[in-house]
């Protein structure tokens, strides 16, 4: 009987498929179909940071100070065409932001009221004019490699004291 159960359980184990190779070998294109499964699209290492936002450990503070860096830059520099515009303005824009492998930043499109489209032209050029002020800006960062990243950041935006 012992011999028996010894036979059916050594038939078992040799016709199951049991892989018991501890370095299993894979081919290049089954490594890249694992890879580009566990890979995120969608974020980044490391986001973009200003210079003068390198001091903070925080991601969130990092991303904090971009944010309020662009802001306030951009707001200053909306309060000095104020002449140009001869109005309060008081709006929220929704700029889409593209930030290249090199640290360039640009808008890509631009969105505000409809009250406030005639002043866009006068908005992008305050913009631009801001882009040219703001500290140097380090690019995001996946696995290791400085990449392009587009973004959306909207801008409440007022020449009100």
């Amino acid at each position: 009987m012992r011999k028996t159960l010894f036979l059916i359980c050594l038939f078992f184990f040799y016709t199951c498929d049991f892989d018991f190779q501890l370095n299993k070998k894979i081919t290049v294109n089954e490594f890249i179909e694992d890879e580009l499964k566990s890979f995120s699209w969608n974020q980044v290492d490391q986001y973009p940071v200003f210079e003068n936002c390198l001091n903070f450990n925080d991601t969130a503070q990092k991303n904090n100070c971009f944010v309020e860096t662009i802001t306030e830059n951009f707001r200053i520099n909306l309060k000095k065409n104020n002449l140009v515009l001869n109005r309060t303005l008081v709006d929220t824009i929704n700029l889409v932001l593209k930030i290249d492998k090199k640290g360039n930043i640009g808008i890509q499109s631009m969105t505000t009221s409809d009250e406030n489209i005639k002043y866009k032209e006068i908005i992008s050029i305050s913009f631009d004019s801001t882009m040219d002020d703001l500290p140097k800006l380090y690019p995001a960062i996946k696995r290791g490699q400085e990449v392009d990243i587009i973004f959306n950041l909207p801008i409440l935006i007022s020449t009100e004291e």
